[in-house]
């Protein structure tokens, strides 16, 4: 009993010993970044209001992504900088990516053309910096809802929809293809659609431009509904003008 209780204490020990070097092994390691990746998206909230414009950013590494902690970005031909631990972690294909979503100019200042430097920061400070060149068409600033279309028809971008149940999960993100032309064409894919979006991509990829969110209601429904509204408004008035008759002749 006492030789199995020693085993089982030693073992113990020598797990916890294992345990600590793998600790202090991960946390001496530096970040290791193999690639970077950015794109500069516009959300427009209605028609008449010019959209609101956001950088993001994000680099493939070579080390777990669970442990960084923060990063700064920095516009070096600017000096605009920004430093966050609201980090996003994402893996595709095999590779980890972590990078920020919502970098976003002071007001009255578009976002930075030109070189970046983008530094994380691991748990215990060790850091790893990238350059990344950042290159969009400023005009977008300009560019109402709209007038969306057109521009980047001229541009050759690419129009994409995303559609949603009424508890807001995506049910379809794609190309904007024929089935999806209409609310009607929607409806008649997804019975359970409720909301869609439509999404343009630059024709490199790097600006986004996001459209408001719109309900799915069957054209067809709508056109019935217009028109019942309209025959009761009719039929109301027809009433009225029959009753100012049966008055005067009274």
């Amino acid at each position: 009993m006492s030789k199995s209780l020693s085993k089982n204490i030693i073992f113990s020990l020598l797990a916890s010993v294992i345990a600590a070097l793998f600790f202090i092994s991960c946390s001496q390691n530096t970040p290791e970044l193999s690639a970077t990746d950015y794109s500069i998206i516009f959300d427009y909230e209605n028609e008449d209001a010019a959209p609101a414009a956001r950088l993001s950013v994000f680099a493939a590494s070579g080390s777990d992504v669970r442990r960084y902690e923060r990063i700064r970005i920095t516009s070096l031909d600017t000096g605009l900088s920004w430093e966050t631990d609201n980090i996003s972690r994402m893996e595709s294909e095999d590779v980890q990516w972590a990078g920020c979503t919502n970098l976003v100019a002071p007001e009255d200042e578009k976002l930075p053309v030109g070189k970046y430097e983008i530094t994380y920061y691991n748990a215990d400070e060790k850091e790893c910096t990238v350059k990344l060149d950042v290159r969009y068409d400023i005009g977008f600033y300009d560019v109402l809802l709209n007038d969306l279309a057109d521009y980047m028809a001229d541009k050759h971008g690419i129009e994409k929809i995303a559609v949603y149940d009424k508890e807001h999960i995506l049910i379809y993100f794609g190309n904007r293809t024929e089935n999806f032309r209409t609310t009607r064409d929607i409806w008649n894919t997804y019975r359970e659609a409720e909301y869609y979006q439509v999404i343009w991509y630059s024709r490199d990829g790097k600006v986004i431009c996001i459209e408001p969110e719109k309900p799915v209601v069957p054209e067809t429904e709508v056109k019935d509904e217009e028109k019942e509204n309209t025959e009761e408004s009719v039929n109301s008035e027809e009433n009225i003008t029959d009753e100012d008759s049966l008055n005067k002749e009274e």
